[in-house]
């Protein structure tokens, strides 16, 4: 079994120091002065720590968002190019049309 640990302050000089006292109680002197050490007091435990209180709502979590996917892009038509027999049937027809006029 642990005894508590106390604070002892010398009557005459003031000093303080830390003691672990035993079962076996006894008189105990300054090693400042020599004077005995009669008053004692106990150390103070440690506070349990709580959180600190918030007025403010708390973050809410959300799931993570889902990547939005990118639209595909229609593939550009070429243009067509002309067929070569449209191409000569134009400029022979042009032709007739210039003889008859």
């Amino acid at each position: 079994m642990t005894y508590p640990a106390k604070i002892a302050t010398c009557c005459h000089c003031g000093s303080k120091a830390v003691l672990m006292l035993d079962k076996g109680r006894h008189e105990l002197a300054c090693a400042n002065c020599g004077a005995p050490l009669r008053q004692m007091k106990m150390l103070p435990k440690a506070a349990p720590s709580r959180p600190a209180v918030t007025h403010q709502p708390q973050i809410r979590q959300f799931a993570a968002a889902k990547p939005i996917p990118e639209k595909r892009r229609k593939p550009v038509k070429g243009k067509k190019r002309k067929k070569w027999f449209k191409d000569w049937a134009e400029d022979v027809f042009d032709l007739v049309e210039d003889i008859f006029d």
